[in-house]
């Protein structure tokens, strides 16, 4: 099976690429803080079939930083930018994970004509906004200005401070060599750099969105986390907080079913948010149904 990891230059800066298969090209957008290394279960199984191109966005991994500026519609130029580097000339089936999720659905609105497909893996919802309106105490405290002054401390240090700070991540199956970038991957001062200017900007963006081209009429699924299986884990979080924010985030992810006419909208029974890591099979499958739906349509066409 054809694998390789390289550097292109994109807009300047180098950006790590990880492409394993033969096939019509099928591009994962990972989440914020996550590794394209996470999905190695999936890129594994759709490879079989497909050229599967993952790339860690600037800043991340051995991705260069650039400018600095992290926005969704500056990550969907680049990924059009990059598409013909790597010699995809044709439109392609693009998956989306949380953040990475509101930058594929900016790319579908800017670039119709290089999307065929989208699979949304607990997408950030343009209507994010909408969580902020819920009273919820102990929930609020881990709010964005929090999370951006995380972000701002953690830039700021070296990778050395930062392993005295952040425990050594470990995802259960995955290859020691994985396991070991994905260590190196959370003690990069540049990736919180970009994390702050995604946070600051991802709302903004979601406006931007809603305001400006409209989704393109092609084949969509959407899967959603388990609302009832992240109640239930022990996290100290008030339950009744949790069932507030799980019942609206499940009804953000069922909206975005109704961006197209052509949609599917899926459970991932037995999963939390990192859906691709709880229940690959589930990615996988929508995936397969989404491509067959693909297959169809063109040999109707």
């Amino acid at each position: 099976m054809k694998e390789q990891i390289r550097s292109v230059k994109v807009r300047g800066a180098a950006v790590e690429v990880w492409e394993m298969g033969e096939g019509s090209p099928v591009i994962i957008l990972t989440g914020m803080n996550s590794p394209i290394w996470e999905w190695h279960a999936v890129v594994h199984a759709l490879s079989v079939q497909h050229r599967v191109i993952l790339f860690n966005r600037p800043g991340l991994g051995k991705s260069e930083l650039g400018e600095g500026i992290r926005r969704t519609g500056a990550l969907a130029e680049e990924l059009a930018e990059l598409l013909p580097l790597l010699a995809v000339h044709e439109p392609v089936v693009l998956i989306g994970h949380s953040y990475g999720g509101l930058c594929a659905q900016h790319f579908a609105r800017l670039h119709p004509f290089m999307i065929k497909a989208l699979l949304l893996v607990d997408s950030t919802s343009v209507n994010l906004h909408r969580l902020d309106d819920l009273m919820l105490p102990v929930m609020d405290a881990d709010n964005d200005a929090a999370w951006l002054e995380t972000c701002r401390i953690y830039s700021e240090k070296t990778s050395e401070e930062l392993k005295d700070l952040i425990a050594p991540g470990c995802v259960p199956g995955l290859p020691t060599l994985l396991n070991e970038k994905l260590q190196d991957f959370q003690w990069n001062p540049l990736m919180y750099a970009a994390m702050y200017s995604e946070v600051t900007w991802w709302k903004e963006d979601a406006m931007i969105m809603k305001n400006g081209p409209g989704f393109p009429q092609i084949p969509l699924t959407v899967i959603a986390r388990d609302k009832e299986y992240v109640i239930r884990q022990e996290d100290g979080l008030p339950e009744w907080e949790k069932r507030i924010f799980e019942t609206l985030w499940e009804k953000l992810m069922y909206e975005q079913s109704e961006l197209t006419d052509d949609s599917r909208f899926i459970i991932a029974e037995e999963s939390g948010h990192a859906v691709h890591l709880d229940r690959p099979d589930v990615v996988v499958e929508a995936f397969h149904h989404l491509a067959e739906k693909v297959q169809g349509n063109e040999g109707a066409g």
